[in-house]
């Protein structure tokens, strides 16, 4: 493939600035983290985005040969890992995604997934730099060529056009994979649901979210792996059960960045006939930090409909 740099005009990407109140990594200013800076744009550019080709996305700090099947990601640094799922709640750990012959997939829920990385960085000055940045995945890779000046106090970022000449070494595009897996058509999962489309629609909600549905007096524990991999290919943002977990049995917190956390359930679930059901729905934080509401569910023209019954219980 030869490249050929092209001059453009400077037209500086978006920071994708986090929320008010939301952890910030320091690395658009600090001067010694281009690479950072770089990586972190490129995942907020990639979740910014309403439709995300791979519900599962990790980051490295080098990338994978395409063409080696036995060549494995550099991890980053643990902290610098750790700040970016702070950052990203829907980031997961390198150690998720694992290489499957040319392919890169989620190692507990088999779905696809993506690595982002920045490689080949080069500083021309303290304050100018160039590099590839983007991810692999399913055999393809999504590198884009950037720009990165530090000037007022903050590393900004442009894209460097290159005039690309494809040669018959370069591997054909392949399609994005659609989702393997079809959620439950149940009377609890139409309820998970329902809790799921409120929860990822306020923007104040805690980072990390898990979810479940508990059968009879069971504890609360993962659903089954073909569930999960459902319904997190439904809801990007929703972490795998086991990243919810209990805090000196007060609180749960993410385990791996120790934030708190939330977990969203499903239980009590009666069906007096096929077509209609009742079944309490909710979640819990903390021992003294949990909310849970009664709910009607009917099967209506081939669908369930959901609503409350106005029965709640707070503690």
């Amino acid at each position: 493939m030869a490249l050929t740099a092209l001059a453009g005009c400077t037209t500086y990407l978006p920071r994708y600035e986090p929320q008010k109140g939301a952890f910030a990594t320091g690395y658009y200013e600090n001067i010694q983290t281009p690479r950072l800076a770089l990586l972190e744009y490129r995942l907020a550019n990639y979740f910014a985005q309403s439709k995300r080709p791979y519900p599962v996305v990790c980051a490295a700090a080098e990338r994978v040969d395409l063409y080696n099947e036995a060549s494995r990601a550099r991890p980053l640094d643990p902290e610098v890992e750790v700040k970016l799922i702070v950052r990203f709640p829907a980031l997961s750990p390198l150690s998720r995604c694992e290489r499957d012959g040319l392919d890169i997939v989620a190692g507990d829920t088999g779905q696809p997934a993506a690595i982002f990385d920045v490689h080949d960085l080069v500083c021309d000055t303290p304050t100018v730099c160039l590099a590839w940045a983007g991810y692999y995945a399913n055999g393809q890779h999504g590198w884009s060529y950037f720009r990165m000046t530090f000037a007022d106090g903050e590393w900004r970022i442009e894209r460097e056009e290159l005039d690309i000449v494809l040669t018959a070494a370069d591997p054909a595009p392949q399609p994005i994979p659609e989702p393997r897996v079809e959620l439950p058509d149940t009377p609890q999962m139409a309820v998970l649901k329902t809790l799921l489309d409120e929860q990822f629609a306020n923007p104040e909600r805690y980072a990390t979210t898990c979810a479940t549905i508990v059968q009879g007096n069971q504890t609360s524990q993962a659903l089954p792996d073909e569930v999960e991999v459902a319904l997190i290919q439904h809801y990007p943002e929703l972490a795998p059960f086991d990243r919810c977990v209990w805090k000196d049995d007060a609180l749960v917190v993410d385990a791996i960045t120790g934030e708190r956390a939330v977990i969203y359930s499903v239980r009590r679930t009666v069906c007096p006939t096929k077509d209609e059901c009742t079944a309490w729905g909710g979640w819990i934080t903390a021992n003294l930090g949990a909310q849970a509401w009664e709910y009607r569910i009917r099967r209506v023209d081939g669908s369930w409909t959901v609503e409350r019954t106005g029965n709640g219980v707070i503690s």
